[in-house]
């Protein structure tokens, strides 16, 4: 029985010497992870000559891929790629359409409190216009925004990001015609 019990200390010590620390909470936004979600867009078109525009709202599907770098504490630093996986509307016959990856981004961040992330998105964005009577021509610019990571459970998340995107003075072959799109996102996701 001195045997056993003997054993039985020996090793629970043993277990506890070999022991990892817990990894703590705000270590859940470092690396990468992945959230998919639905953004309502609005895309504004403006024809700066006669100062008519169009205005639509869009619902779509966006996912995003997520590396986190953890500086000092409480400062993060993420960079992302975010993909529309669909056409943006903006007439009957006019559509941003999602072009591989639609923003690149840097997201300076800091934690508000061990679950919570506050950050700021700024970067380039790129679509596609196409008009149904003519050829499809390539926009790109920047785009900026703000965002907030909450983990609810272990590595799971919910975000939701507020961004505007901004066509550079390349109006798409359309001498005198503005792009920009702003949009509102709520994602969920996972922490690898």
């Amino acid at each position: 029985m001195n045997k056993i019990f003997s054993l039985a200390l020996l090793c629970l010590a043993a277990q506890a010497a070999l022991a990892q620390p817990a990894k703590p909470s705000y270590s859940y936004f470092e690396g990468f992870n992945l959230s998919v979600g639905a953004a309502q867009n609005k895309t504004e078109k403006t024809d700066i000559a006669t100062a008519a525009s169009n205005n639509v709202k869009n619902n779509t599907a966006v996912a995003k891929l997520n590396y986190t770098f953890a500086l000092t504490y409480p400062a993060k630093l993420g960079v992302s790629a975010t993909v529309d996986l669909k056409n943006s509307k903006i007439s009957n016959n006019e559509t941003l359409s999602a072009n591989g990856m639609s923003e690149l981004t840097v997201e300076p961040g800091v934690l508000l409190v061990n679950n919570s992330l506050l950050y700021a998105k700024l970067g380039s964005y790129a679509s596609r216009y196409e008009l149904a009577t003519s050829a499809a021509r390539n926009l790109s610019g920047k785009s900026l925004g703000l965002g907030i990571k909450h983990y609810v459970y272990g590595q799971n998340f919910i975000q939701a990001e507020w961004t505007q995107r901004k066509a550079d003075d390349n109006p798409a072959g359309m001498t005198g015609v503005k792009f920009k799109q702003s949009s509102a996102t709520v994602l969920v996701g996972f922490n690898f």
